[in-house]
């Protein structure tokens, strides 16, 4: 099923509202002494917001939480190694693109029946709450919206006195453009883009914006390997024009977003998901913004998504106490005045009147990039089949093999594009 959140769709999500006496309908949880494990991929910000929700919980309760986080690369080759061995935590951060593969494989608990029971989710956004849906079963509850999105160094930019055109019409042609116009202009040892090469979103954007997706409903790919020789060819003109770092400087970015290029003062754009905007502002001291992306093509490529979900495992051990600590996460007010907007917009109506006018500025850049994007927005892309994961993990090497010269663009691409293939055909 697919499902399109256009602006007036969205524009509800971030609009709509409930009176505050719904508050007090959140029923007192239920001692628990089971220990819920907890997982989930983080960066500092994310992190110390995470644990102070888990201590809190725990004092409230007296249950017992054992936290476990990891940077978006470890986590899940983490997780596909305790999945193997039947010890997946209890209580999952899941990414859209891994949902449909876990949940189709038994891995992951069906929630339904705890729907009006432990979890509370009558103010719940349905939209958001479809995309949790794998076969017809809820597996897991978003935790926000957001979409994929440049970010640059406001101060930095300022500083030279250029202005951005406008992000709903840019185009990738552009961005080379400003990027050599600026290239001279930036300090000493700053390159214009992070090298985007290896960032399967962005590769995303780029098929999408010609008409195309990354996959098609019947889990095959959905472009063609000519978008990806053009995709490494453009990343490869950028890094040997130096408009992006050499590949030894590129490569020391892992993933964490602390080492990012954009973070660390190497580049003046870089990219991010619109709900990590708050963990990468607190990371620099410069002010940074966030555009839409320049579009290789006449469609949008872009789309509001789920950030993230909250599953629960099938082998926990006491799915009642992962359900009510899920729970606690997507609906309890105090939770959610620490959480805010980190892992994207909430669906739940309740939560969002309340933390809304409390925003800090960074937060409500967030909410008015959303509604930028939601005027030219494509339609939630079908979820990604069985072992896509290995896909996303293969686009690194396959780059670099092309960042560092050891083949040229069109063999590097036309390489992973096949290998993609053969991977899509052991599913």
């Amino acid at each position: 099923m697919t499902i399109k959140l256009n602006r007036r769709a969205f524009g509800g999500l971030l609009g709509s509202t409930i009176a505050a006496s719904a508050l007090a309908g959140h029923r007192a949880f239920a001692q628990s002494g089971g220990n819920v494990r907890l997982i989930w991929w983080g960066n500092p910000e994310r992190d110390k917001r995470t644990n102070a929700v888990v201590d809190q919980y725990i004092a409230a309760t007296g249950a017992k939480v054992t936290p476990e986080t990891y940077a978006w690369g470890d986590y899940w080759q983490k997780l596909a190694t305790q999945a193997a061995g039947g010890n997946l935590p209890d209580v999952i951060q899941m990414d859209y693109r891994f949902i449909f593969e876990y949940a189709r494989r038994g891995q992951l608990a069906a929630l339904d029946e705890f729907v009006g029971n432990e979890l509370e989710l009558d103010d719940f956004d349905p939209n958001q709450m479809e995309s949790g849906r794998v076969d017809g079963k809820l597996y897991g509850v978003s935790m926000g919206a957001n979409s994929m999105t440049h970010v640059y160094n406001k101060t930095m930019l300022d500083k030279i006195g250029f202005e951005l055109p406008d992000s709903t019409k840019w185009t990738a042609d552009d961005y080379v453009a400003i990027g050599r116009e600026l290239k001279d202009q930036l300090p000493e040892g700053v390159y214009f883009s992070e090298n985007m090469g290896i960032q399967e979103p962005r590769l995303q954007t780029w098929v999408r914006s010609r008409g195309k997706d990354l996959y098609n409903a019947d889990g095959q790919l959905a472009f063609d390997v000519e978008d990806m020789v053009d995709y490494f060819e453009y990343w490869k003109m950028m890094q040997d024009e130096g408009l992006t770092p050499p590949a030894d400087l590129q490569a020391q970015d892992s993933g964490k977003m602390e080492e990012r290029m954009h973070v660390i003062g190497r580049s003046l754009f870089g990219f991010i998901h619109s709900n990590q905007l708050v963990a990468n502002q607190n990371l620099m001291e410069d002010e940074i913004e966030i555009v839409m992306i320049p579009n290789a093509g006449d469609q949008p490529g872009q789309y509001l998504k789920p950030s993230m979900f909250l599953s629960m495992s099938e082998n926990a051990s006491d799915k009642s106490a992962a359900a009510q600590l899920l729970n606690y996460f997507i609906t309890n007010p105090d939770a959610n005045d620490i959480l805010l907007i980190e892992r994207g917009v909430t669906g739940d109506a309740s939560i969002r009147e309340r933390i809304l006018p409390g925003l800090t500025e960074t937060e409500q850049k967030i909410i008015k990039y959303l509604d930028l994007v939601s005027t030219w927005v494509g339609p939630l892309p079908p979820p990604p089949p069985q072992n896509a994961g290995e896909i996303d993990r293969a686009l690194r090497p396959a780059w670099e093999s092309v960042a560092f010269g050891q083949v040229d663009a069109k063999t590097g691409a036309t390489e992973f594009y096949e290998n993609a293939k053969r991977i899509l055909e052991r599913s």
